[in-house]
C-alpha cells in the first residue's frame, strides 16, 4: 500500500512562491520605450584614453586631437539581448529609434564576417577570419531598402568608411572592391529623404567625391537641411559644386574637413564660393585641412558665423577674421602664425583679434608665436584658451594679459618654449616656466575652477 504524501505547510508554499516570484525575469517586462533608452546608452561607449586627454578634450569647445574610438567600440547591440529584435519592429519605438541611422561600411562589413553561430562564443582564428574576409561583400542594395523601410522616421543619416577603415593593428583596410554602393544608390537614399532629412555626415568616403562632383549635386537637393558634415577630406572639392550648396538657404552648419596625418598636398578648395552668401542661417563654419584655401571672403562677416574653424589651412590669408564680430569660437590651429609683435616682415601674423568682444573660445595652438599675442588682454569674455604645441612660444614677463581675464576657465600651455638640451633647461626655459607656475597658483586662487595645463619635460 502507497505510503500517503505529507501534507506541504502553508509556510513552505509561501517561500517557494516567493522564490518563483523572484526567479522571474523583470527585464522582459519592462516596456520597449524602457529597454531602448537602456540601448541608446550602451550605443554611446566612448574611446579609452588617459584622465588627462578626457579633461582636455572634455573642456574644449573646438577640435582637438581626439583619438578615433575604432570598430570595436560599437557594441553589438543585437547579442546584448533577446529582447532587441522586439525592440526593433515595435511600431511605438520606431520614430524614436531610427530618427538617426548609422551605415559604417567597417562596421557593418566585420559584422557580417563574425555573423556565423559557430563564432557566437568564440574569436575565429586568423586564418578563418581572413577566409570569412575574403569572401564577404556588402549589398547595397540591402542598404537602400533598410533606408526605404524607415524614411518617415530618418531625420540624421551617417555614412562612413566606404573606401575603407583603420584596423587595430594600424593597418589600411581597403574596402572599394567589399561593396557596390555607387552614386547611383546614393543619390536613391538622398531622394527618398528628401523633404524629411536635416541632418547628413559623410565621414572618410572619399570615393563618393573621387567620382566626379555629383554627390554635392545630390546633397543640394535637400532643402530642409541644417546640418551638413564631410569630414576627412583627402582629395580635391570642385568650387562650383560647392556653389550649389547655396540652395540649402536652412543650413546652419557646414564642415567640410580634410584628413589629418595623411601627406596629400591637394585637399579641399580653393576658395569659398561667393553664392554662399545667401546662406543667412549659418552659425558654423568648419574648413580644416584645407590645404589650397587661398583666403577667406570679406563678406564672411554678413554673416551670423559664431563658431569659425579653419586650423591647417596654412596658406590661407585669414585677415577677414577680424571683422566677424559675431564669433564666439574661432580655431586658427596649425596656420604658422606669428604675433606680429615684433617679429621681422615676411611672416604670416595673427590677424587682429580686438574686435571680437564676443569670444569665449580661442584656439592658437600649433603655431609659431614666440611672445603671447598682444590681443588676448582685451578678450575679456575668453573662457578657453589654447596655446599648445607653440614650441618657439617663450614668456619673459608674468602673464598679467592671462590673468586680467575674469571669465578663464582652461588654458592650455603645454609643449610651449621646447628645448633641445634635455640635460637640463636653459635660464630663459626657466624664466618661462616660473611664470606659467605663478599663472598656476594665482588661478586656483579664484573662487571658480580654472585648469592650467602643462607639460614638465
Amino acid at each position: 500500500m502507497p505510503k500517503r504524501g505529507r501534507k506541504v505547510p502553508d509556510r513552505k508554499k509561501g517561500k517557494r512562491m516567493q522564490l518563483q516570484q523572484q526567479e522571474t525575469n523583470l527585464f522582459d517586462q519592462m516596456p520597449d520605450e524602457l529597454v531602448l533608452k537602456i540601448f541608446q546608452a550602451l550605443g554611446k561607449i566612448g574611446p579609452l584614453t588617459t584622465p588627462e586627454l578626457d579633461e582636455s578634450n572634455d573642456r574644449m569647445p573646438f577640435f582637438t586631437a581626439e583619438p578615433h574610438p575604432g570598430l570595436r567600440s560599437y557594441p553589438f547591440l543585437s547579442q546584448v539581448c533577446r529582447r532587441w529584435k522586439q525592440v526593433l519592429t515595435n511600431p511605438l519605438t520606431s520614430n524614436e529609434l531610427w530618427r538617426e541611422v548609422i551605415i559604417d561600411f567597417g562596421h557593418e562589413l566585420i559584422t557580417a564576417v563574425h555573423t556565423p553561430i559557430a563564432w557566437s562564443d568564440r574569436r575565429p582564428s586568423d586564418e578563418e577570419f581572413r577566409e570569412s574576409f575574403s569572401h564577404t561583400r556588402l549589398s547595397a542594395a540591402r542598404m537602400v531598402h533598410f533606408v526605404e523601410e524607415r524614411q518617415a522616421s530618418i531625420r540624421r543619416l551617417v555614412l562612413m568608411n566606404s573606401e575603407g577603415y583603420w584596423s587595430d593593428e594600424g593597418d589600411f583596410v581597403n574596402l572599394q572592391q567589399k561593396h557596390n554602393f555607387s552614386m547611383a544608390h546614393f543619390g536613391m537614399m538622398l531622394g527618398m529623404l528628401r523633404c524629411t532629412l536635416s541632418e547628413l555626415q559623410i565621414q572618410h568616403c572619399n570615393d563618393f567625391f573621387s567620382m566626379g562632383q555629383g554627390a554635392l549635386s545630390a546633397i543640394s537637393c535637400l532643402p530642409r537641411l541644417r546640418v551638413l558634415r564631410i569630414e576627412d577630406l583627402h582629395c580635391r572639392v570642385d568650387k562650383a559644386a560647392l556653389a550649389e550648396l547655396a540652395r540649402l538657404t536652412q543650413l546652419e552648419e557646414i564642415s567640410l574637413t580634410g584628413e589629418e596625418h595623411v601627406n596629400a598636398w591637394a585637399v579641399g578648395a580653393e576658395s569659398i564660393p561667393d553664392e554662399w552668401k545667401a546662406l543667412k542661417q549659418l552659425r558654423t563654419l568648419q574648413l580644416r585641412g584645407h590645404t589650397m584655401l587661398l583666403m577667406l571672403p570679406q563678406w564672411l562677416s554678413e554673416l551670423p558665423i559664431t563658431n569659425l574653424d579653419v586650423s591647417f589651412c596654412r596658406v590661407c590669408n585669414v585677415s577677414a577674421v577680424s571683422e566677424m564680430t559675431s564669433l564666439t569660437v574661432l580655431s586658427l590651429q596649425g596656420m604658422d602664425l606669428r604675433s606680429g609683435d615684433g617679429d621681422p616682415p615676411g611672416f604670416r601674423h595673427l590677424p587682429p583679434l580686438d574686435r571680437l568682444t564676443r569670444l569665449t573660445a580661442l584656439n592658437l595652438g600649433d603655431n609659431a608665436f614666440t611672445r603671447m599675442p598682444a590681443c588676448l588682454s582685451k578678450l575679456k569674455g575668453l573662457s578657453y584658451l589654447d596655446l599648445s604645441l607653440n614650441a618657439d612660444l617663450q614668456v619673459p614677463t608674468p602673464l598679467t594679459c592671462l590673468l586680467s581675464l575674469p571669465a578663464l576657465k582652461v588654458v592650455d600651455l603645454r609643449g610651449v618654449h621646447e628645448t633641445s638640451n634635455i640635460g637640463f633647461w636653459p635660464e630663459a626655459k626657466c624664466v618661462t616656466m616660473s611664470h606659467i607656475t605663478a599663472l598656476t597658483k594665482a588661478l586656483k586662487r579664484r573662487a571658480y575652477p580654472t585648469k592650467v595645463l602643462v607639460e614638465v619635460d
